[in-house]
């Protein structure tokens, strides 16, 4: 046994005094021509302007500093340098085979990439060997075969940079401050801190600067074929600073196996309270909403599995402001970006999130530079399967409850499907979009089934001058097609069906206007208290939507006695419209119920249809009282009229037999008439035939015997008949 430690001792005293003998005896900078001249015969210039050096304990290793690197081409111009470097191995595992490194140390690397304007990198200058021969290929490794066994007590890479400078786009890329550093490294499958800090500069060609600064830790964990890979306990603090500043913390976890060949993933990551607002500032678009709070506070956590292929994030829970949201988000193919999205929420304010409304005083008609175009290119590479329910949702001052959405989309080809409930009604709308021509074609049909007006109204804020309250119904279809908002809306072609039950309408009284029609023409004023608004009975209409002008064709209801029509327009380029309200009385029982009404006494209303109430005015500040009002020309006309049927009523018998003698007398006149005509034409004829003188005298004598109605001919007529003695005692039968 003794002899065994003397023999040991002996060799460690051996080994001892070569490593002292390698440090002390033997210059480690007689290496730098061999290391350099080397490194040229790769194609690379490398310079070793420091000196190398030895380290013994408690450590060995070597140390270099001063390092450059540079294409042979334009050796001044280096694309790496180094200001300091060292390894340094665990001196005692020497002794007992066991290679254990204690620190690998990287001190102010500076990387500097160019592209130029032909797309050329300075880098690849440093692949091309000094003779231009090819380097032969590395041979086939099995990645299943490969094992590490690595222990690193800490690596470091401190005070390093990489810029990149892009001639051809203008981009400027420089990383800087970069400082990792990794403890207790190993392939052993025992858990390892990674420290990562790093500042970015981004100068993009079109675009403000911006700067962003990153803080990473975690927990890494490797297996010695570097197969399987754990990061826990991840934390990402990022600041970005351009014309504003915005923050984000992120915590996350990741376990990557079959690294080598099949990648697959999974893990969970948690995004904090973060303004995006400020994160849309810093990239350049200031983004004006109705609520200036919007976006301002948005959260994420969720389950996170994927590989090479596709990536899903299930157990997702999105906090947006005021609304928290869950489900599943997840691209089920990146070749196809084919994604399915899977959300539920409870009460979402678009409003917040639409751009505020414009001032009241700017009522200036678009233009086509306001025209928005159609997205037709995303349209067409849209691959989505999306399923979207909200409790309750808030849009136009609309309020909308138990709404459900359904999109998909797939080769140029976008269905949509919406239901919900509505002021106690329900609403359904389906619509087709055909993106795949060079313009978008539209198809929708929409269904509307026991809306309630009056809330519907007071949401809308249109309930101040007229107020609608009662249940709905309405059935749309239409077509549109176009390349931007505005084609669509110039080729809108939609006709919509409705009708309603007990639908009251205020502060318009019909009865009342078409009673004060009737004692304004049969001037016998009545004083009654009316009331302030019209209820209608059944009612039922047909809107035809063309050329940017909504038309009702047809309208039909009860107005107590009465029946109601209307036909009208609406033009949406203007925004007036102008509606034309007939009456009719429905019949003469009827008459008697309407209080203050002269109708009793005459027959004349009824089931005659009176077109004299009209409205007209602008759609945006729709006022009955102001807008609707008797038609001058067709009360007037309807006047005479009445005032013509009231002298037949009266005086009847006596204007038929005074028209009948008139007839009659008219008749006798015009026998009489008649009677002397022809004796005129007899004389004349007696005349003629006694004295022909020629040929032309026998053909008039000839025409002249022609019955009494035909006409002589100019030119041998004699004076009219009227100019005649005797014409004059005839009345003039013209008229």
């Amino acid at each position: 046994m003794k002899i065994a430690l003397k023999t040991l001792a002996l060799l460690v005293a051996l080994v001892l005094i070569a490593v002292l003998a390698l440090v002390f005896l033997v210059d480690a900078n007689r290496f730098k021509p061999r290391i350099e001249a080397l490194a040229q015969e790769q194609g690379v210039a490398l310079q070793i302007n420091g000196d190398l050096g030895w380290k013994l304990w408690p450590s060995i290793g070597v140390a270099v500093a001063d390092v450059s690197v540079a294409a042979l081409d334009t050796p001044a111009q280096p694309i790496a340098q180094l200001r300091q470097a060292s390894l340094l191995l665990a001196l005692m595992p020497l002794f007992s085979g066991d290679f254990q490194v204690d620190h690998i140390l990287l001190d102010g690397a500076k990387v500097n990439l160019a592209m130029d304007t032909n797309g050329k990198g300075n880098w690849e200058a440093l692949t091309q060997s000094k003779n231009n021969t090819k380097p032969s290929a590395p041979a086939a490794v099995d990645a299943g075969e490969v094992s590490l066994k690595l222990t690193v007590e800490r690596i470091s890479l401190v005070d390093s940079a990489v810029d990149y400078a892009d001639a051809k786009s203008g981009q400027n890329i420089a990383l800087h401050d970069i400082n990792l550093t990794l403890t207790d490294v190993n392939t052993q499958g025992k858990p390892f801190a990674l420290d990562l800090a790093f500042a970015l500069a981004l100068t993009p060609d079109d675009a403000p600067p911006l700067a962003l600064k990153a803080q990473l830790k975690n927990r890494v964990t490797l297996d010695e074929k570097l197969t399987r890979i754990g990061l826990d306990d991840g934390e990402l603090q990022l600041q970005a600073d351009g014309k504003s500043s915005a923050k984000l913390a992120l915590n996350y976890s990741l376990n990557l196996s079959d690294v080598q060949q099949n990648l697959a993933y999974q893990g969970q990551l948690k995004l904090q309270d973060t303004n995006a607002r400020d994160w849309l500032a810093v990239l350049g678009t200031e983004l004006e909403t109705a609520n200036k709070s919007a976006l301002s506070k948005v959260s994420l956590s969720s389950n996170l599995a994927g590989d090479s292929n596709k990536v899903a994030l299930d157990n997702v829970n999105l906090q947006l402001d005021k609304t928290r949201f869950s489900g599943s988000l997840a691209v089920t193919d990146f070749a196809t970006s084919a994604i399915k999205l899977v959300l539920q929420g409870d009460s979402l304010n678009l409003d917040d999130y639409l751009p505020p409304p414009a001032p009241e005083s700017a009522n200036t008609p678009k233009t086509a530079s306001d025209d928005v175009p159609l997205p037709l290119d995303a349209l067409r590479g849209l691959n989505l399967d999306a399923q979207l329910k909200l409790q309750s949702l808030r849009y136009n001052k609309l309020q909308l409850d138990n709404i459900a959405l359904g999109i998909k989309a797939k080769k140029g080809i976008i269905d949509q499907t919406l239901t919900a409930r509505t002021y106690e009604g329900d609403i359904k709308f389906t619509s087709n979009t055909d993106a795949r021509g060079d313009k978008a074609a539209l198809k929708f049909d929409g269904n509307v089934k026991g809306v309630e007006l009056a809330p519907l109204m007071k949401a809308l804020e249109a309930n101040e001058k007229l107020g609608l309250s009662g249940a709905i119904q309405v059935q749309t279809q239409g077509t549109a097609q176009g390349a931007s908002v505005n084609q669509l809306m110039a080729s809108m072609n939609s006709t919509a069906a409705f009708s309603g039950a007990q639908v009251r309408l205020s502060p318009l009284n019909i009865e009342e206007q078409f009673c004060k029609l009737v004692n304004l023409v049969t001037q016998n004023p009545a004083k009654v208290s009316w009331d302030d608004f019209t209820e209608l009975r059944q009612l039922d209409g047909n809107l035809v939507w063309r050329d940017h002008v909504i038309t009702l064709s047809s309208f039909n209801a009860g107005v107590s006695q009465l029946l109601l029509a209307s036909t009208g327009v609406i033009n949406l380029l203007t925004d007036q419209y102008e509606f034309k309200l007939p009456l009719k009385l429905a019949d003469a029982s009827a008459a008697a119920s309407m209080k203050g009404c002269s109708l009793s006494t005459t027959n004349y209303w009824v089931d005659r249809s009176l077109s004299l109430l009209r409205c007209k005015g602008s759609l945006a500040a729709i006022d009955p009282l102001k807008d609707c009002g008797f038609d001058k020309s067709a009360l007037t006309s309807l006047t005479k009229d009445f005032a013509e049927y009231k002298l037949r009523e009266k005086h009847g018998a006596k204007i038929d037999a005074a028209e009948q003698k008139l007839e009659e007398k008219k008749q006798e006149a015009k026998a009489q008439v008649e009677e002397k005509k022809q004796e005129l034409i007899n004389k004349l004829q007696n005349k003629l035939f006694k004295t022909p003188k020629s040929a032309a005298a026998a053909s008039v004598a000839s025409e002249a015997t022609a019955p009494a109605t035909e006409t002589a001919p100019e030119e041998t007529a004699p004076a009219d008949a009227s100019e005649s003695p005797a014409a004059e005692q005839w009345p003039d039968d013209r008229n």
